[in-house]
């Protein structure tokens, strides 16, 4: 064998042991891929709908897996594959772990077709609806939208144009294209003018002298009315599916030109024709007609001027009123000071000259109300004032509240006497005691009276930190001038002068004419407790019987034995001792308590003096500074006929545990 042949033989030695190692090869792959599918568990994907899945082709997109038929075998965790189908959108899902050698579906969605339709409607208008039924698609000139496969009937609307329907029948993810021609509103516009013989333009374009129906289509129109010696009108108005007749009936106005004024004084009225004008400075005016203008002021006489302006000129006008004067006659009685808008003018009665504006007419007389009216002089006629002033007194009594409770809740009670009384008891009395002096008073200065006894509770205000088993009892064991001190802080409380002089604990002096709160006097209590609200002066705070009535008084009772000596038989208030104020029944002066309960301190100073024989003393007001106080009225202690009596009095300077006060003031004393 030459070495040609050779080499030949070789060769086909070495191809043939490389087919033999590639069909080793591909046998040991097809055997390793059967053990990879004997080891993996295949899992089945399931397509829907059906109709997709017949046409349905699948692949791994992810991961390392491979798919025989309709299985997946994976050999990496969570492959991702790819299913798709003609006319349906692509869908990749990914294989988890509760799917794994069962069944994955993949649903996959149709796609939607895609709409384009333009119409024949200018580039510019973007007016036109879309609607499928009720629902607007779009609002625009031309629709792009994607809609399922399915059967519609598409509305194009425009207001200018005539709807259409167009009927679709859509494939999935077919593409319709269309463009259609909207056929426009038929209208028709009635055109009139006031007056006659105008020239009508319609975009421009001269349409002839109203009266006019000109048969236009839908849009917007841009109309012109123009007639010599008138101002020229521009107007718009639209031919549309839901109006398509239109009538307008214009009515010209004259040219227009300009006046200007100047006023003085300023801040009146001009008036054009009747008319307000608020530009005052420069008024627009029809050209070529006779008008008038009137300007006025409050306090002046007006002035009027007549002109005709022609077109192009400016008129000036210049109005300078003068002052207008009424006559005022002010009387009065009695003769009182008069000032006219602060300025004195004399004493009533005045006739005077007056601009004929709003004047503030002031009386005056000292004691005496004041009386402010507000009267406009007339250039017409003469005015006159007449007033009759009351006393100062006489109107702050009225003005007076009949009962009322103060910042502090003491009500206190309106009372206005007006006749003379005696006081303390004649030595044939029963139980009448030395120190009862019989004197004759008269009471004219009203006053308010405390209805009930200062509480604790109202009392504890002024004086922190005292301590009682019931706030509504009396408050008690308080001094003179503490009592007095407890006036005066309410006085400050209610901006009233105090009536009180304290300095450094000691009184140092008494205000007669304050109008602060003060106690009160041995005179007001005794009127109070034995006349106020009755026919007659009575013996005690309930009459005059021996006998006291049910719920009369707060005294030393049967229930008050344990802690009295002397008390009244058969008679019971319930109480052993203190009561809260009110609690017995109210007393004919429309007070309470005045008969028992506890003593109250009053304004005056305790002296042992005989009055005057025959003397009658008026509103009398004590302001000595006085160590020892005057103490008025029973206590729920009080047992005795002598103590009972509302003549009882006696001197105190100390406290004691049924001792207290109530309060009082004049209404206008000094004032």
């Amino acid at each position: 064998m030459n070495p040609f042949d050779q080499k030949l033989q070789a060769a086909k030695k070495r191809q043939n042991l490389l087919y033999l190692s590639m069909a080793m090869l591909f046998l040991i792959s097809i055997l390793v891929l059967a053990g990879i599918i004997l080891a993996t568990r295949g899992t089945r994907i399931e397509v829907q709908p059906m109709e997709a899945a017949m046409q349905s082709t699948m692949r791994v997109h992810a991961g390392f897996a491979f798919i025989v038929g309709d299985t997946l075998y994976a050999v990496s965790k969570n492959p991702t594959i790819e299913v798709s189908a003609a006319g349906f959108q692509v869908s990749r899902k990914m294989l988890d772990d509760a799917d794994f050698g069962k069944v994955m579906r993949v649903v996959l969605l149709p796609l939607p077709a895609r709409v384009t339709i333009s119409t024949n409607i200018s580039i510019s208008d973007d007016q036109t609806m879309w609607l499928l039924g009720d629902t607007v698609l779009a609002t625009a000139r031309m629709l792009e939208y994607e809609l399922p496969a399915g059967v519609y009937d598409l509305m194009v609307r425009h207001k200018y144009y005539q709807d259409q329907i167009i009927p679709l029948s859509l494939a999935r993810g077919e593409v319709f294209s269309k463009n259609i021609v909207m056929s426009p509103v038929n209208g028709l516009a009635q055109i009139n003018t006031t007056p006659s013989g105008a020239t009508v333009s319609v975009n421009s374009v001269a349409m002839g002298v109203p009266p006019l129906q000109l048969e236009l289509l839908g849009g917007e129109y841009r109309v012109s009315v123009a007639l010599s010696g008138y101002q020229t009108i521009q107007d718009v108005f639209e031919i549309s599916r839901d109006l398509p007749k239109v009538q307008r009936d214009y009515r010209l106005l004259l040219h227009q030109t300009t006046v200007r004024t100047t006023l003085s004084p300023r801040g009146g009225k001009l008036h054009l024709d009747g008319i307000v004008v608020k530009n005052t400075d420069q008024i627009a005016v029809t050209a070529g007609t006779i008008q008038r203008l009137k300007y006025s002021k409050d306090g002046y006489l007006p002035q009027s001027r007549s002109f005709n302006v022609a077109v192009g000129e400016v008129l000036q006008l210049d109005f300078a009123l003068k002052k207008g004067f009424g006559q005022v006659t002010v009387e009065s009685s009695p003769l009182a000071e008069v000032t006219i808008n602060g300025q004195a003018m004399g004493i009533t009665p005045l006739n005077l000259s007056l601009q004929t504006v709003a004047q503030t007419i002031t009386l005056s007389k000292a004691g005496f109300r004041s009386v402010t009216k507000v009267l406009t002089p007339s250039m017409d006629h003469g005015k006159k004032i007449h007033e009759d002033l009351l006393p100062e007194r006489v109107v702050q009594l009225q003005e007076a509240a009949k009962q009322y409770t103060n910042k502090v809740g003491v009500m206190l009670k309106l009372f206005t006497p007006n006749d003379v009384f005696t006081m303390g008891a004649k030595r044939s009395e029963s139980e009448q005691r030395a120190n009862e002096f019989v004197r004759k008073i008269k009471l004219t200065e009203p006053f308010y009276a405390g209805v009930h006894e200062v509480t604790h509770a109202q009392y504890s205000q002024y004086k922190k930190g005292l301590k009682t088993a019931n706030p509504q009892y009396p408050v008690t064991s308080v001094s003179w001038l503490e009592a007095v001190g407890f006036c005066n802080w309410l006085s400050q409380q209610e901006q009233l002068t105090p009536v009180y002089q304290i300095e450094n604990n000691r009184l140092q002096g008494v205000k007669e004419d304050a109008n602060g709160y003060r106690l009160l006097t041995e005179a007001e209590w005794e009127w109070l407790a034995r006349k106020a609200g009755k026919s007659k002066q009575t013996i005690f705070v309930w009459g005059d019987s021996l006998v006291i009535p049910k719920r009369a008084a707060n005294i030393a009772d049967v229930s008050s034995v344990a802690k009295v000596k002397v008390f009244v038989p058969k008679y019971d208030d319930t109480f052993v001792d203190l009561a809260p104020v009110g609690q017995m029944m109210q007393e004919k002066s429309g007070l309470y308590d005045q008969g028992g309960n506890v003593s109250e301190w009053t304004h005056d100073g305790y002296a042992i003096v005989p009055p005057v024989a025959g003397q009658v003393m008026h509103d009398p007001f004590d302001t000595k500074i006085s160590r020892t106080h005057v103490v008025k009225g029973a206590s729920w202690r009080s047992g005795s006929l002598t103590e009972l009596r509302p003549a009882f009095r006696e001197g105190r300077n100390d406290r004691h545990d049924d001792l207290g006060f109530r309060v009082a003031r004049y209404v206008y004393k000094g004032e």
